[in-house]
């Protein structure tokens, strides 16, 4: 991250006795998705800036039962207690129910808590803990990376919502680093038509068997689909059903560098999922410049327009499959399409710039770190 340092200041935060702070991230499973993306990202500025970092995982990637999350969740508890970092993070709803609960026990000083799913998605249970916690005062700090995941929460009390801060992903732009034959060959898929990619966790949230169903109706198209989840084989047999099974690439979990040289090889991006607080696929995407057609979600509308009346990508609502298939056909036939996606990449890559994300968690450390100090210091009640 060459850019970081000339955007955070170079001396490393210390705790009041004097150490460096250090800092201990919580995620549920090693998916290979944003989320893991976002906290490998703040992993490596921390860490630039001199801030110890560990990262533990709750869950295996999928396929979890009930005693498996027990065991996953004493062990999150078990991790903070033996730890005992300067400052907690979560990234999603579990973790950040013991970074709130387990983190405030423990007396860590700043416990900093991601919303990576809206609240209808989270389950029961977990969303009234959030809940009761977050309008405690127990997160330190609640990240909302949209404004659109912030109106998601209109409903919660006013002061679970004071503790809401905003800020927004920052992205290292892919940089493709094949040509598109080389790249293709590599990945066993013939030239022989417009290729459409799809990166994500294939799972009922990304709903990749909606652009499955719509290659219907696109012969002469493929489908690379870069990632895997619990839906695999669910999609391999709608790929069956639906009679494109030859057109659909199935690529399983494959690097970051890989999945940039295949958005460098793609005629365009396609993105159904149902639901986003963010949506880091199709922003990485725009910014290669390759064309993308993603669910009208207005998070999405929010994240990739990138000035005003500029949508940034076409937008298709509902999951019918033949507005689907409409939207790609006219967006890879159309050459204005890649032009305009040429045009709003360097807008999004200004937009997103890594440096600017990884400040803003420096400075919420710093702030942080200065209450504890301050706290440290006060006289004890009489």
């Amino acid at each position: 991250m060459p850019d970081a340092p000339e955007l955070i200041a170079a001396a490393p935060l210390r705790t009041p006795a004097g150490r460096s702070l250090r800092v201990l991230q919580l995620i549920h499973s090693n998916e290979q998705g944003g989320v893991e993306a976002l906290a490998a990202s703040i992993a490596g500025g921390l860490g630039a800036h001199g801030i110890p970092i560990e990262t533990h995982f709750l869950y295996p990637k999928f396929a979890i039962g009930r005693w498996t999350k027990v065991r996953g969740i004493l062990g999150g508890v078990a991790e903070i207690m033996w730890r005992r970092p300067d400052v907690l993070m979560a990234y999603q709803s579990t973790a950040s129910v013991l970074v709130g609960i387990v983190g405030r026990i423990c007396q860590i000083p700043t416990r900093i808590v991601h919303q990576t799913s809206v609240p209808g998605e989270v389950d029961p249970l977990v969303r009234a803990l959030d809940k009761w916690i977050g309008a405690r005062g127990f997160y330190t700090a609640n990240i909302a990376n949209s404004h659109a995941t912030e109106a998601a929460f209109k409903a919660y009390p006013d002061r679970y919502k004071a503790g809401l801060r905003l800020i927004e992903h920052g992205l290292k732009p892919p940089q493709p680093r094949a040509p598109r034959a080389a790249t293709l060959a590599r990945f066993c898929v013939p030239a022989d038509g417009p290729v459409l990619l799809n990166a994500g966790r294939l799972s009922d949230q990304k709903a990749q068997d909606i652009v499955i169903r719509a290659l219907a109706k696109l012969p002469g198209m493929r489908l690379v689909v870069a990632g895997g989840g619990p839906n695999k084989a669910a999609y391999e047999e709608a790929a069956l059903d639906a009679g494109v099974r030859d057109r659909v690439h199935f690529l399983g979990y494959v690097s970051r560098d890989d999945v940039a040289d295949l958005m460098g090889a793609a005629d365009a991006f396609v993105f159904p999922s149902r639901w986003e607080t963010f949506g880091l696929a199709p922003v990485e995407a725009a910014m290669t410049g390759v064309p993308v057609i993603a669910s009208d979600l207005a998070v999405l509308r929010e994240v990739l327009g990138v000035e005003p009346g500029h949508a940034g990508a076409t937008f298709v609502a509902g999951e019918d499959a033949g507005a689907w298939a409409h939207a790609i056909g006219a967006v890879v036939s159309d050459p204005a399409s890649r032009t305009e996606a040429t045009r709003s990449a360097p807008l999004l890559r200004a937009k997103y710039g890594e440096a600017r994300m990884l400040e803003a968690y420096v400075r919420l450390i710093e702030q942080s770190s200065s209450a504890a100090q301050a706290a440290s210091r006060a006289p004890p009640d009489a």
